[in-house]
């Protein structure tokens, strides 16, 4: 892996560790802002995933879908297997972030997946070894 390869993978990782400190102060003021914490999650997660697929040598096709993401690092690793996102591909960009749309999750719910945010990032991160 070239020394660019590695920065790039870096980017990424730091991209999603960016949204996880968003998440995280967005869960942490009154009041809380709930569905752009779930958004920030959720681009934590596609990050993360992004940054194994492309650690791996795969070029990670442009999408927001976790569950597609999750099955390409499967390949890869089977512990990727054992991942339940929830929910959390409901809060990626798309139509449902605009109003209209019903899409408003609980403290709870916002907590669990920034819980799932948080783990995903560091299995992610135990998983990429550069030399």
């Amino acid at each position: 892996m070239t020394p660019r390869q590695q920065e790039y993978i870096k980017a990424w990782l730091q991209n999603a560790a960016d949204d996880l400190a968003s998440a995280q102060r967005l869960l942490e003021i009154e009041p809380m802002i709930l569905n752009s914490a779930c958004f920030h999650c959720q681009q934590a997660t596609e990050k993360s995933l992004k940054a194994f697929l492309f650690f791996r040598g795969n070029e990670a096709k442009r999408t927001h879908d976790l569950s597609f993401l999750i099955d390409q690092c499967a390949q890869f690793d089977t512990i990727f297997e054992a991942i339940d996102i929830l929910n959390l591909n409901e809060f990626a960009v798309n139509d449902a972030r605009y109003p209209g749309f019903n899409l408003t999750p609980d403290a709870e719910e916002a907590r669990t997946l920034y819980q799932l945010a948080l783990e995903i990032n560091s299995l992610v991160k135990e998983r990429i070894i550069f030399p």
